[in-house]
């Protein structure tokens, strides 16, 4: 066993174990794909501008996760957060027109038993141009990844013609970065540190003039290095020369907009007018010239010695988070990888620079033999200490009995 991190492998419910706030995002995200997809689809016109959620279903008691927080208003508002063309209705504007909706939906049982035909009356709405019908199909967590993922089913009526107009099943996703590298123990601190100084130093003069947005990094411990990196770019004096822009751990805008470049990066798809005015705004005005780019990158853990660190009570520790205890025979040795990849947002996400960085942190306990067995008193030791002094005391006692 080497964390206890990392000993959960298959997709686990929800109900088991994702939080509150893991699914809010997931549901944001998943509101991220829905407005893109809309925005981007020939069937939904130019005449469609005002769009309402009018409801979220949730799956039936016992047919999926616990899905405790999940309402309306976080999808309505996660919506309403999107850089599209919609302007989507908050429940909080006029609420006697909401009155009617709310009590027409409030009478469909269930995500498929509404139809539109059934109540004319909502025709005559000038709340919005289209309404828009949404069911959570599923919610599963894969702690292996740190993934939290909501499958969502969409309908969009147009409130005019009463006619279905566009429909889709999305899938909104949350990948956990890891714990802030302030929670870091020690060794992989200084490890990240040095693995950051190292990719700093490589940086090509290239990327002078570049505003680069720093995708959530991919791999074990992906948070925490970004922040150092940011921490080893200032230092390095090279925060005006290269202006960093973090989206990680800002708004729910800057999660959506960090999983759609990430997706436009994979597939070398240009970037839509009304996202790259977004990313433009998130620049806070600065100009660059045109050179706008996104960093991503994974973080891997290496060689790390001894693998399986324990408390002093003898249970394992999270390698990252968790504080080794002198307990262990020198040396302590953990190390960090980092590939970093800048890519040109306004040229096909091209790589303009691509960087690969070591960092190594080794402690040695100390020669002095006294510290090398004060090294290995830990209450599990003692305990194991105890039960062998017993049992010689036991066996010596028998054996002279037995004479």
């Amino acid at each position: 066993m080497k964390t206890t991190g990392l000993i959960l492998t298959a997709a686990l419910s929800l109900s088991a174990f994702a939080g509150e706030r893991e699914i809010s995002y997931a549901l944001e995200d998943a509101a991220f794909q829905a407005a893109t997809r809309m925005d981007a689809d020939a069937r939904v016109g130019k005449d469609v501008a005002r769009i309402a959620l009018v409801k979220l279903w949730l799956p039936a008691a016992g047919e999926s996760a616990s899905l405790a927080g999940c309402s309306t208003a976080v999808l309505e508002t996660a919506l309403g957060a999107v850089p599209c063309r919609f302007d989507f209705v908050l429940h909080e504007s006029r609420s006697e027109q909401w009155t009617l909706i709310d009590q027409v939906f409030d009478q469909a049982a269930d995500f498929e038993s509404y139809d539109p035909a059934t109540h004319p009356e909502l025709n005559k709405l000038q709340l919005c141009d289209a309404m828009l019908l949404a069911k959570i199909v599923d919610a599963v967590e894969d702690r292996a990844k740190a993934t939290t993922s909501v499958r969502i089913a969409f309908k969009l009526v147009a409130v005019k013609t009463a006619k279905q107009v566009w429909s889709a099943v999305v899938e909104g996703q949350y990948t956990d970065g890891g714990p802030d590298n302030q929670a870091l123990n020690i060794f992989a601190r200084r490890a990240m540190e040095s693995a950051a100084a190292d990719a700093v130093a490589k940086l090509p003069s290239s990327l002078d003039g570049y505003g680069v947005f720093l995708l959530p990094l991919e791999g074990e411990g992906g948070r925490a290095m970004t922040q150092v990196f940011l921490n080893a770019l200032t230092a390095a004096g090279r925060q005006d020369s290269i202006r960093i822009y973090d989206l990680p751990n800002g708004s729910a805008s800057d999660r959506m907009l960090a999983r759609f470049l990430r997706e436009r990066a994979g597939a070398g798809q240009a970037v839509d007018s009304s996202i790259l005015r977004k990313i433009e705004a998130g620049s806070a005005g600065k100009t660059h010239g045109g050179k706008l780019a996104i960093l991503t990158g994974m973080v891997v853990a290496g060689r790390i010695f001894p693998e399986t660190a324990v408390d002093p009570t003898g249970g394992p520790v999270d390698r990252l988070t968790g504080s080794y205890t002198p307990g262990r025979p020198n040396p302590t040795l953990f190390e960090i990888t980092a590939d970093l990849k800048f890519r040109d947002i306004n040229d096909g996400f091209r790589v303009v620079a691509a960087v690969s960085a070591n960092g190594a942190y080794r402690h040695d306990v100390g020669s002095d033999i006294v510290e090398q067995l004060r090294s290995f008193v830990t209450v599990r030791n003692i305990a194991v200490a105890i039960v062998i002094l017993f049992l010689i005391w036991f066996i010596r006692r028998f054996c002279i009995r037995v004479r």
